[in-house]
C-alpha cells in the first residue's frame, strides 16, 4: 500500500489495479444475460401473497418493514441477489413484474417489498419523498433566465436546484445518495431514455494505466453543491474524494454537475488545471461503449445498482404525446447498515451520522404514488 500526503492527511490507494467482480467491461457483459433475473411463477406467489398481508394489516406502504412483507421462497433469491450487488458485479436487472396487471398503488407495494428486502429506504429530495418518481415534468435545460436575471448556455441544471430526472435529456454520469439505487419501470418511454451503467472499478484501473499522474488527484476532496438540500448544522456544499481506498475497498463517489457548478459559491477555491483533467478522463471512460453497459427498461424491470462502485446516466428520450402513456419509473434508495465500512467524508455529506438519504429541516418521510 502507498501512502501519499496531501492537504487532507494521509491517503492510502492500492498499489495496482483493483482485482474485483464489479471491476467489469461492458464490452464482455453486453451479449450475457447473467446479470439479468427473471422473476418465476413462485415469486410471483410469493409476491401477491406478502401483498395480501399488508392489505390484511391495514399498513400504509411507508410503514411497510421487511417483516411486514415475508417472501419464503423468493427471500432466498433476494439474499443471492443483495450479494450480488454488495460482493459481486454491483448490479442486476430483474423482469418481469407484471406492472400492467395491477394498480399503480399495488405495482408500488410489490416494488417497495422487493426493495425491504435488500435495505431499507431514505428519503430522496428536500421533499423527503421515500418513493421517488423518474418522469419529465417539462422541464428543458434550453437557455432560459435564472435567479440572476441572465441568459445561461450551460445546462440549467449546473444553476438551479431542480434534479435532472425530471427531464426529458440526457444525464451525465453520476452517483446517487444512498448505498443502493433501484428503478422499476412502469411505462417506458417512446423511444430512447437507455439507462447506461459503467463500473466506477473499471474506471479507477483504467486511469492508473492511462494516466497515473492524475489517480492522486482523485484521491483528494472535492468540493460538491448540495443544490440547496442541506442537512441541519451543514453548509451548502461538502468535500468527498472521488476515490478513497477504504477498509480494503475502494469506493466511488462522482457527480460531475454537482462538482461543476460549485461556481455558484465565489468564496470556494474553483476547479482547475489537474483537477478537471482528471473528470474529463472519468467522463471520456465512463462514455467509452468498451466500458459501460447499456440496456433499455422495460415494463416491469427493476434495475438496482451499488452507488459505491457503479456510475449511471440515461439517455435522452421521446415520450409519447399521451400523459398516461408518459415515461415512468419509480426509484428507491436504499441503506444497508452492514454495507462496506464508510470514511468521514460520507458521514459529512449526509449529515446526523446517517449513510445515505437527503434530510432537511422540516421535511417529513413520505410515500406518494404521485410526482
Amino acid at each position: 500500500m502507498k501512502t501519499l500526503r496531501e492537504k487532507s492527511g494521509e491517503v492510502r490507494m492500492p498499489e495496482g489495479p483493483v482485482d474485483s467482480p464489479a471491476a467489469w467491461m461492458g464490452r464482455d457483459l453486453a451479449g450475457s444475460t447473467a446479470w439479468q433475473y427473471r422473476v418465476d411463477g413462485a415469486d410471483l406467489a410469493d409476491l401477491e401473497a406478502a401483498m395480501a398481508s399488508v392489505r390484511r394489516k391495514g399498513l400504509k406502504l411507508i410503514d411497510v418493514r421487511r417483516e411486514d412483507f415475508p417472501l419464503p421462497r423468493f427471500s432466498r433469491k433476494l439474499v443471492e441477489l443483495r450479494h450480488e450487488l454488495r460482493e459481486g458485479r454491483g448490479f442486476f436487472l430483474m423482469r418481469g413484474l407484471p406492472v400492467d396487471h395491477h394498480a399503480k398503488e399495488e405495482a408500488a407495494l410489490l416494488y417497495w417489498g422487493i426493495g425491504v428486502h435488500l435495505g431499507y429506504p431514505v428519503s430522496q429530495n428536500a421533499r423527503g419523498q421515500m418513493l421517488g418518481h423518474v418522469i419529465d415534468l417539462g422541464i428543458s435545460s434550453d437557455k432560459r433566465k435564472l435567479s440572476d436575471g441572465k441568459q445561461h448556455d450551460a445546462p440549467f441544471f449546473l444553476h438551479t436546484k431542480i434534479r435532472g430526472y425530471n427531464s426529458n435529456e440526457r444525464l451525465t454520469y453520476h452517483v446517487d445518495f444512498a448505498d443502493l439505487i433501484g428503478l422499476l419501470c412502469l411505462h417506458p418511454s417512446r423511444s430512447g431514455g437507455e439507462s447506461v451503467i459503467v463500473s466506477s472499478i473499471a474506471i479507477h484501473n483504467e486511469v492508473m494505466r492511462r494516466r497515473p499522474d492524475l489517480l492522486p488527484v482523485l484521491y483528494e476532496p472535492f468540493y460538491m453543491d448540495r443544490r440547496g438540500e442541506v442537512p441541519a448544522g451543514k453548509r451548502p456544499y461538502f468535500q468527498i474524494p472521488i476515490f478513497q481506498w477504504v477498509a480494503g475497498k475502494l469506493l466511488s463517489y462522482y457527480s460531475g454537475g454537482h462538482m461543476r457548478s460549485i461556481t455558484n459559491f465565489p468564496e470556494l477555491p474553483q476547479l482547475e488545471g489537474k483537477q478537471l483533467e482528471a473528470m474529463q478522463l472519468i467522463d471520456d471512460l465512463a462514455n467509452d461503449p468498451d466500458l459501460h453497459l447499456q440496456m433499455v427498461l422495460e415494463q416491469g424491470d427493476m434495475q438496482f445498482i451499488n452507488n459505491h462502485t457503479v456510475l449511471h446516466s440515461r439517455m435522452g428520450f421521446e415520450d409519447y404525446p399521451e400523459p398516461e402513456r408518459k415515461r415512468h419509473l419509480l426509484r428507491l434508495w436504499l441503506v444497508t447498515p452492514d454495507g462496506p465500512e464508510l470514511s468521514e467524508w460520507y458521514y459529512e455529506r449526509y449529515g446526523a451520522g446517517r449513510r445515505g438519504g437527503i434530510y432537511v429541516p422540516g421535511a417529513s418521510e413520505v410515500a406518494s404514488l404521485e410526482p
